[in-house]
């Protein structure tokens, strides 16, 4: 498949309809001084998506004040900072769940004391990573925060999602390769499509994104052909498999068939030899599953 030019890997992958929605309310939103919650996956964007509404009003660094719980700090420190500070400030928050409870109570006390300011005009931000919901729903000082911070909440989906704009995120992250990496591939097998499409990121975009760099890394040429790489580079972590109760034998044994096709590389006679049964009998399960398309 061979790709055109864009406009560059720093501008917003919102082409489908529904998160071209999420991305014009965002913009809108950005002109309110009321918290904004942004939930979502590893790897779906949720630190872009902040950066840009930065961007639309204009807020430079240096008036950011960071409380990342994820990390030991003094939170007081921090809030006298906003407290003291000339210009209007920001605040972004992340890992909140790690926060201690002690800290959690100064947070709030502050926030009382400080959406009540008329001569304040304070930007707030927050991300909750989706591990952490189940936190948010129970009974505790973290929901009681949840309940106080949600004005605007907005969820980020993941890659599969969006698997319909996949080719837009894999044109947008090969210009990206090609500009930092100094190559000029501008084409691809569609069996990467293939592929992608069937793969679990468990990063999203961004592993998605750290994909596609090592391929053009290890390439060479205008072409990216799938013969041409490394086995190893479809490996999936079979010799690990994520265990998990009420997920039936068939589920577990489309997704072995299909980790061993991907690795491979649609090869049914290695794929059948891998798992220890004919080839027949893998164009059977092939067919079962509907896999075929990946063979």
């Amino acid at each position: 498949m061979s790709l055109k030019k864009g406009n560059g890997f720093r501008e917003w992958i919102t082409k489908g309809s529904d998160i071209e929605k999420i991305k014009n309310q965002w913009i809108e939103i950005s002109n309110s001084s009321l918290p904004i919650l942004i939930v979502g996956e590893r790897g779906v964007g949720k630190s872009f998506w902040i950066q840009k509404s930065l961007e639309k009003r204009n807020i430079s660094e240096s008036s950011i004040v960071h409380l990342d719980f994820s990390f030991t700090n003094s939170i007081e420190e921090k809030l006298g900072k906003l407290k003291s500070a000339k210009s209007n400030p920001t605040l972004m928050i992340d890992w909140i769940t790690k926060a201690k409870k002690e800290d959690m109570i100064s947070l709030q006390q502050w926030w009382k004391s400080e959406k009540y300011n008329e001569k304040s005009k304070l930007y707030l931000y927050w991300e909750i990573h989706s591990e952490e919901m189940d936190t948010f729903t129970q009974k505790n000082i973290y929901a009681e925060f949840y309940e106080q911070f949600k004005s605007f909440r907005f969820e980020l989906p993941n890659l599969k999602k969006r698997i319909s704009e996949l080719p837009i995120f894999v044109h947008i992250f090969l210009e990206e390769a090609n500009q930092t990496l100094s190559k000029k591939i501008n084409s691809l097998d569609e069996d990467f499509y293939i592929f992608l499409k069937n793969k679990i990121f468990n990063r999203n975009y961004a592993e998605l994104k750290d994909f596609i760099f090592a391929l053009v890394g290890f390439s060479s040429g205008k072409h990216l052909q799938w013969k041409q790489i490394p086995s190893h580079f479809f490996e999936n972590a079979l010799s690990e498999l994520d265990i998990q109760p009420g997920i039936s034998l068939e589920q577990y044994e489309k997704e072995i068939i299909k980790a061993n096709l991907i690795y491979t590389k649609g090869n049914r006679e290695k794929a059948a030899k891998l798992l220890g049964i004919s080839e027949r009998n893998l164009y059977r399960k092939l067919h079962e599953f509907h896999l075929e398309d990946l063979s």
